[in-house]
């Protein structure tokens, strides 16, 4: 093949070569780098081109070919237009031939980097690439500083060449010496105490040297919320002979925070939101958040009082309250809740633990009534993604119990589980199949009592797209939808970015809320664009309702991230 870059009065040709190797080769060549030179003149372009020769062996030896044989012709056709060109003949490769890897020190039992040794991309009779060599011997380096075997070093490294027999042999023998182990650490005077920020720490003085857990002390401190920066540091210069002491530097948040917004959804049309928080009430870190949310259709204002870093096995114990009304084409309510919580990691899940007294005033329907309701309730959740902004593969699981029992400040008995899931897969560069579905169940001592909040119901941005927000579910004598005690929703979406952050999507939505699982479902079709913005995707959906003899149509705006 030939390669070949023009510019000004010299062009240069090089045949013979991997066009993969092409770039990087000519880049190299002197008469390359100066062919723009104002200072070029007959007698450096031929030296330059007489040197390009020995450039070129050279640096080929970096594929493993030392002993190529190249032909160099240079011509100047006309007048200040010089034409250089290079036949190159690779000829027969150097290869592996014996491979001498050891390790030393502490590093013999360590699982990492014996999985470094087992998998290392040299092998006899593979084709010799120094470029590779190197970067075996940098897995080493790296391997040790992210460990702690900061005083390892080789012992052997080393490549010979025999190029008569276009053999090579390996040498890496790496002494990697004591392990050492986290240090004190050392926090300065901050807006928390002490004890909260050693409660953050994942790190123990004692435990051996991990730089991820470096990492994860630097992301726990940042994002506790606290910290407007954080540097963690590993002080290897006042190591003794056994450990290493960190350092932490911070600087603190503001300590109040305001925050306000705008916007628009199908289901709630027009809103806005204000906020306000403050970040640090104590120097136990205990912060207190008051918002507002006002919409066409709802409108809350709640108060949350957060302890985070509770103990070792509660994360976090808040109380928190709120106020809401909501006026859907439905039902009317106006509740106030006033509750406790509690969250922890457990089994790799998220574990949310609550107690609430609700009391719901509604008109749904024929059903009016105030309901008050003291609500137990435990959820799980686990969610994974490469990107939590936009996935390509990840998704998020949970499940939901809570219940009441007439008699305990309730004046109904009912238990509710829920399960919802949503799974993203991509394929090739642009594609995805995103999927949804949320089961529910409901038992209840007297349903014309149970607040419209806990009832069913289906159709909306987030449920079957094509049908008003809550406008299926079980209907009474007027035609009139009541909701109901169980809900089936799913979803199957295409999506298919077109150009850069722009993409359209195809779906379908099914199921309905029901009062027995035999009740006929709705399902709906649909087309979308998709746009990728700063905030998250911006969904802008058009479905129809092809379940219903009407067939509804609706247009549906989502915006945020996908999980």
């Amino acid at each position: 093949m030939v390669w070949a870059d023009t510019e000004k009065n010299i062009e240069i040709e090089l045949e013979g070569i991997n066009k993969d190797w092409s770039e990087t080769l000519l880049n190299g060549l002197s008469i390359s780098r100066q062919k723009n030179s104002p200072r070029l003149n007959s007698r450096s372009i031929k030296r330059l081109h007489d040197q390009a020769v020995d450039e070129l062996k050279h640096m080929l030896t970096v594929y493993g070919y030392y002993s190529p044989k190249i032909t160099a012709e240079l011509t100047e056709p006309e007048e200040n237009n010089w034409q250089a060109r290079y036949l190159v003949e690779l000829g027969e490769p150097v290869t592996i031939q014996n491979m001498e890897i050891a390790l030393e020190g502490e590093a013999l039992n360590d699982p990492v980097f014996s999985k470094l040794v087992e998998t290392i991309p040299l092998k006899s009779g593979d084709r010799f690439e120094h470029q590779r060599y190197e970067n075996v011997k940098k897995s080493f380096l790296r391997i040790a500083a992210e460990r702690g075997y900061f005083d390892g070093e080789f012992t052997c490294s080393k490549v010979s060449v025999n190029i008569e027999k276009n053999t090579a042999d390996i040498c890496l023998k790496y002494d990697a010496k004591q392990r050492y182990r986290f240090g004190d650490i050392s926090f300065p005077d901050t807006v928390v105490n002490k004890e909260l920020l050693d409660a953050m720490s994942p790190i123990e003085a004692g435990q051996p040297f991990n730089a991820n857990e470096l990492l994860t002390l630097r992301n726990t401190l940042q994002n506790s919320g606290y910290f407007a920066s954080v540097s963690t540091q590993a002080m290897t210069a006042a190591r003794d002979n056994v450990s290493v002491p960190i350092e932490v530097s911070l600087t603190e948040n503001l300590k109040h925070r305001y925050s306000a917004g705008i916007g628009y959804g199908t289901d709630t049309g027009a809103r806005m939101s204000l906020g306000w928080q403050n970040r640090y009430v104590n120097d136990r870190g205990h912060n207190l958040s008051v918002d507002s949310r006002l919409s066409q259709s709802a409108s809350r204002v709640g108060a949350d009082y957060k302890m985070p870093f509770w103990s070792e096995n509660i994360d976090t114990v808040g109380f928190n309250t709120e106020y809401k009304q909501e006026d859907t084409d439905t039902s009317e309510s106006s509740s106030i809740a006033v509750g406790s919580y509690y969250n922890r990691m457990r089994w790799g899940w998220e574990e949310t633990g609550s107690i609430k007294f609700l009391n719901e005033s509604f008109d749904v329907s024929d059903d009016s009534a105030s309901t008050s309701l003291l609500i137990p309730g435990i959820a799980y959740a686990r969610t994974w993604a490469d990107d939590t902004l936009y996935t390509r593969h990840g998704g998020r699981v949970s499940l939901e119990l809570s219940g009441a029992a007439e008699g305990i400040l309730s004046d109904i008995s009912f238990s509710q589980v829920v399960v919802r899931g949503k799974y993203i897969q991509g394929f090739g560069e642009s594609n995805r199949i995103i999927t949804r579905a949320v089961v529910g169940a409901t038992e209840v001592s007297d349903f014309s009592k149970l607040p419209s909040s806990l009832r069913f119901f289906a159709g909306g941005d987030n449920s079957i797209r094509g049908f008003d927000y809550e406008s299926l579910g079980p209907e009474n004598d007027l035609n009139e939808v009541i909701g109901g005690r169980y809900l089936a929703v799913g979803s199957v979406e295409y999506e298919h970015m077109f150009v850069q952050n722009w993409g359209a999507a195809v779906f379908t939505d099914f199921g309905n809320a029901f009062n027995s699982w035999s009740d006929p479902i709705e399902y709906s079709v649909g087309i979308g664009i998709r746009w990728r913005s700063p905030v998250g995707l911006i969904r802008v959906d058009v479905a129809s309702g092809i379940s219903d003899e009407d067939k509804p149509f609706g247009l549906h705006i989502v915006i945020g991230p996908d999980l």
